[in-house]
């Protein structure tokens, strides 16, 4: 249903040399839509020169991004790694010119400063030091924060990025928006914001992945490349869980990328194929595997239900190895994590039919859904 609402514009600023950074940015920024937009009547859109400025003439090339984008936009993200950029005429570099143009404006800005480790022979020493210059020079006018990995930056401008456009839905009076915001606790907040996030990443890793292994390549290299990609991306979401309550989701990223490592030095043979068709379906598997997430995630945002008399259930029924295959069973029929109710009641129900304390492999499966 169509609704109106408010667009905040988000200049994404950096020099080149954060490819990393640009590309988590957006997605961050469309994590917060999918967890936030329809609550607040807001929609959040990343700005980024590549794909928003439009070809003119008659201007400094700054300048005629500073009025394409610069002005249009409400808040900017700035980012550093090792180069401060290209000199512009008016600013040391085009990203320090915008950050000034909105410092001018009273627009708020949020300025990261990357120490990931970097070889030092591919360090410009004369673009480093004149980063290392203007990062001393903005600490001494305000506040910047730095970081050690992508996995960090993401968990620090999550929480910015939140915090910011609160305030900036609050001065154009949507408090009422943010106090239903605020009643949601910090744990469901960044369970949304990390399900969003990874059912993202789920999406591109599929798409890559199905294409490339339905085209039937006559190698192997470019399966490896993606799966590189995933390794990457598995590895930042396993380093963003601090706590698992037993959810299991730290159990299949870290199972994950041990396949991903494994298939990472998988070879081919001259075995009939063998070998090139088992890397496409251990391939598969962690794809397969790693859709089990979401659906984790989704038990966990799942209001409980109201408390309900406990079910009886004799000792032989809470053998693990029954209990496991009941589970199974029921993952395949409900399509997500079943709850120890619903295994309970499953058990229960198993009892019953057979008349017996003990419950039979066979009997999975031959009985009618609730």
């Amino acid at each position: 249903m169509p609704e109106q609402g408010l667009i905040f514009r988000i200049l994404v600023a950096s020099p080149s040399d954060c490819v990393q950074e640009r590309k988590a940015i957006p997605e961050i920024i469309y994590s917060w839509n999918a967890a936030n937009s329809l609550r607040n009547a807001a929609i959040l859109e990343p700005v980024l020169w590549e794909t928003h400025a439009t070809p003119a003439m008659g201007d400094r090339p700054q300048a005629i991004i500073n009025k394409q984008l610069v002005k249009q936009c409400d808040l900017l993200i700035g980012v550093f790694w090792t180069r401060l950029g290209t000199n512009t005429g008016v600013a040391e570099s085009g990203t320090a010119e915008e950050i000034e143009e909105f410092r001018k404006d009273g627009k708020p800005v949020l300025l990261y400063f990357s120490s990931v480790p970097v070889i030092p022979d591919s360090i410009d020493q004369d673009q480093y030091k004149k980063l290392v210059a203007y990062k001393k020079d903005l600490q001494d006018q305000g506040i910047v924060f730095s970081y050690d990995s992508v996995a960090a930056f993401r968990e620090l401008l999550q929480r910015h990025l939140a915090s910011t456009v609160g305030d900036l839905l609050a001065t154009l009076g949507k408090s009422s928006a943010i106090a239903s915001t605020e009643e949601e606790s910090d744990k469901i907040k960044a369970i949304k914001m990390f399900k969003s996030q990874f059912e993202s990443f789920l999406r591109r890793f599929e798409a890559d992945w199905t294409a490339e292994r339905d085209t039937d390549p006559h190698g192997i290299d470019d399966g490896k490349y993606i799966l590189r990609d995933a390794l990457s991306e598995v590895l930042s979401f396993k380093s963003q869980i601090v706590e698992d309550d037993g959810q299991g989701v730290a159990d299949i990223l870290q199972n994950s990328l041990m396949r991903l490592k494994e298939l990472g030095r998988h070879a081919l043979y001259l075995d009939g194929g063998v070998s090139y068709r088992e890397f496409w379906a251990k391939g598969d598997e962690v794809l397969e595997n790693l859709k089990k997430i979401p659906m984790m995630l989704k038990e966990t945002l799942t209001p409980t239900p109201p408390s309900r008399d406990p079910i009886e259930l004799p000792p032989e029924a809470n053998d693990p190895f029954y209990r496991d295959l009941v589970r199974q069973e029921l993952v395949k029929r409900l399509k997500r994590a079943p709850t120890n109710r619903e295994v309970d009641e499953e058990l229960a129900k198993m009892l019953i039919t057979r008349g017996t304390d003990y419950v039979q492999p066979e009997d999975l499966g031959k009985f009618e859904e609730k």
